[in-house]
């Protein structure tokens, strides 16, 4: 009992606290959430798609974490651009923190030259921000011997801001570059009457595919992906808090399988602070124009995996053209689906 009671005090504290700018949620798999990592990724598929995304992180934790994504995008081929509709549904903590946001994407596509290219995107919406406070227990009721109401001012329970991201690719068919800025706006997301300013956060991603059974052109049918491993990194860094995600994905015919780490523990921007995050396992389904994946998170900091329960995250994806018979006129992006 004394030790779930400590457990909560946390996640109150993590969520409301006006020192903590942001909890920020998060993919494994977010090459399976392409526009959310980057939304220069807005219609690079060729042709229309539409992905869903959920994440279950740390189960066994009173109230979780869980986000929910459903993303349309579609390319508009003659005018070089890609459009989006992005909806997202998070829940953090045993207080109901609760975020919705809906945003409008767009991309322009640009044709370097026959073997380079290059996009830009922007992501343009509106968020809410909500919290159940009837059911977290303020110190001031503990202090008063269990009141069942507080003294504090929770009259702001839920507020809407909105918010603006941008970001670059440049690339080929076998490797690729981007950089991608969320919260532009720098919106104010407080719910207890003081000023939490969201600062910004930048990504830096990119990789390389490492193709061992032939040119792309000799791909059949039952071998779609051939055999290839796809090297990549995600760095993410927002106010002095960053972090780094690095791994592969190995694809022989339909089956594809990921191994990551996250964290940068040689980096440590205050004291005592432990950047070990997790060992990510993936694995996933690419037939044809559907795809299919399972991830599992296995917690290596100090909150340990026994008492986490880790993190398991599912995404699908639907796309209505085969990619192949766009090959020939368009550069696609060699980056993983998962």
């Amino acid at each position: 009992m004394k030790k779930n009671f400590y457990i909560l005090a946390l996640l109150f504290s993590l969520l409301i606290c006006d020192q903590l700018k942001a909890q920020h949620y998060q993919f494994s798999q977010f090459y399976a959430a392409p526009t959310y990592l980057n939304p220069a990724f807005t219609g690079a598929n060729v042709c229309s798609r539409i992905s869903v995304n959920y994440r279950n992180q740390w189960n066994t934790i009173p109230g979780g974490f869980t986000t929910y994504q459903v993303t349309a995008d579609h390319s508009l081929k003659k005018l070089n651009s890609g459009i989006g509709l992005q909806f997202f549904n998070d829940r953090a903590g045993v207080g109901g923190l609760k975020t919705t946001q809906v945003n409008l994407l767009y991309a322009y596509d640009i044709r370097i030259n026959k073997v380079y290219g290059a996009r830009a995107g922007i992501s343009f919406g509106g968020v809410q921000r909500s919290i159940d406070y009837s059911s977290l227990i303020f110190g001031d009721q503990i202090a008063r011997g269990g009141s069942a109401n507080t003294l504090d001012d929770i009259s702001i329970q839920r507020r809407f801001y909105v918010d603006a991201s941008a970001g670059g690719l440049f690339y080929n068919s076998t490797w690729w570059v981007g950089f991608a800025a969320n919260h532009l706006t720098r919106p104010d997301q407080s719910l207890n009457g003081g000023t939490s300013t969201l600062p910004m956060e930048f990504k830096l991603h990119g990789g390389y595919k490492f193709v061992f059974d032939g040119d792309e052109s000799n791909s059949s049918k039952k071998n779609p992906d051939r055999n290839n491993i796809i090297v990549t990194a995600n760095y993410k860094k927002q106010a002095k808090y960053n972090q780094l995600d690095l791994g592969f994905y190995y694809s022989k015919n339909y089956l594809v399988m990921g191994v990551w780490y996250r964290g940068l523990p040689f980096f440590k921007p205050v004291p005592d602070y432990r950047n070990n995050d997790a060992v990510v396992f993936i694995v996933g389904l690419a037939v044809e124009k559907f795809r299919m994946g399972y991830s599992y998170d296995v917690t290596i900091s100090k909150l340990t995996n026994a008492n986490s329960g880790g993190t398991h995250e599912i995404s699908i994806a639907y796309q209505f053209c085969d990619q192949k018979r766009k090959k020939k006129k368009n550069i696609l992006i060699s980056c993983p689906k998962f």
